[in-house]
């Protein structure tokens, strides 16, 4: 393992799934049933370490729902290669992505995905699928609802870019938490990790508030890994230009604020973590799991990037 750098301070440790390797095989065996083909597949597959991003976030699931997180990493990186990070933002670009958001909404509302439909629309099937054959009690409907909104926010985010335009730091920082697919993350890990918290703890706004600076600090690390490519792909929806745009800061000035708005995301989520009780939750074995996790998660937000090809060879 090459030593790492990490653009943001991390106090969590990696204690990474010994499952990396099995997962990584397995979304290449359903990539093969389902013919999911090309060369930005085979990067995606081979590449840049998907297994690890997996291992990374869920140290403490069984192999099979390994598994499950390791496909959901896979088509998010190839839907948004494909469609929510568009080269080429031309012609009728809006109906080709809402086409296909379309056929990825009849999947979500329970139609089978068929031979007749993408691979990126079967390997999502396959997901729901394996989902449904590891936990049949597990009620995906809050997971379809976040993917459905995923898709809603990447909209927005194209269009902004196909008018040229860069949006401002508050609308950016409430949608960026759902077109990254933060907020399917939170719906995916409870099946993953097997959390379980009553409705009233789900909602309550000290929760909600970890959620969001969860979000927010892997969010901030995405965008700092990502901007020497975005900057050069024109990509304009990166916290960094935002800043500069907004501001009129300097690059440095801007990454140096990201950074400290990172790091505050972070401490507000270690204030509730380390007592709970102090902001009204209760402090049981559920929550503390349910904490725990994002740890994890918030370790493979830094972690990854900085070991994954996919961030290296964009620098």
């Amino acid at each position: 393992m090459e030593t790492e750098t990490l653009l943001l301070p991390c106090p969590f440790p990696d204690r990474s799934h010994p499952g990396a390797a099995a997962a990584a095989d397995h979304v290449r065996r359903v990539a093969a049933e389902i013919e999911l083909t090309g060369p930005s597949s085979a990067k995606v597959l081979h590449g840049i370490a998907l297994g690890e991003a997996a291992a990374l976030t869920y140290p403490d699931t069984d192999q099979e729902r390994l598994q499950v997180a390791t496909l959901w990493i896979a088509f998010l990186v190839l839907f948004d290669d494909a469609w929510s990070d568009l080269v080429q933002i031309d012609g009728d670009w809006r109906q080709r992505v809402l086409a296909e958001h379309a056929v990825i909404l009849e999947v979500l509302g329970g139609r089978p995905a068929g031979p007749a439909d993408g691979a990126l629309v079967r390997l999502l099937g396959r997901i729901l699928d394996e989902i449904g054959h590891l936990d049949p009690d597990f009620d995906t409907s809050r997971l379809r609802g976040e993917i459905r909104n995923y898709l809603a926010a990447t909209l927005w985010e194209v269009d902004l870019r196909s008018r040229g335009r860069i949006p401002d730091l508050s609308s950016y920082l409430f949608m960026r938490r759902v077109f990254s697919t933060m907020t399917v993350q939170v719906e995916l890990d409870y099946f993953v990790d097997r959390l379980h918290l009553p409705e009233s703890v789900r909602q309550h706004p000290c929760l909600r508030l970890v959620d969001a600076s969860v979000a927010d600090y892997g969010c901030i690390a995405n965008d700092l890994y990502s901007l020497d490519a975005e900057r050069r792909a024109g990509v304009t929806s990166n916290i960094v230009i935002i800043l500069e745009h907004e501001y009129g800061w300097t690059e440095e000035r801007a990454t140096a604020h990201a950074r400290r708005m990172a790091e505050h995301a972070l401490l507000t989520f270690q204030e509730v973590s380390e007592d709970p009780d102090r902001f009204g939750l209760p402090n049981s074995e559920a929550v503390r799991r349910y904490l725990h996790h994002y740890e994890s998660f918030m370790s493979a937000a830094v972690r990854w990037p900085a070991r994954s090809a996919r961030y290296r060879s964009q620098s």
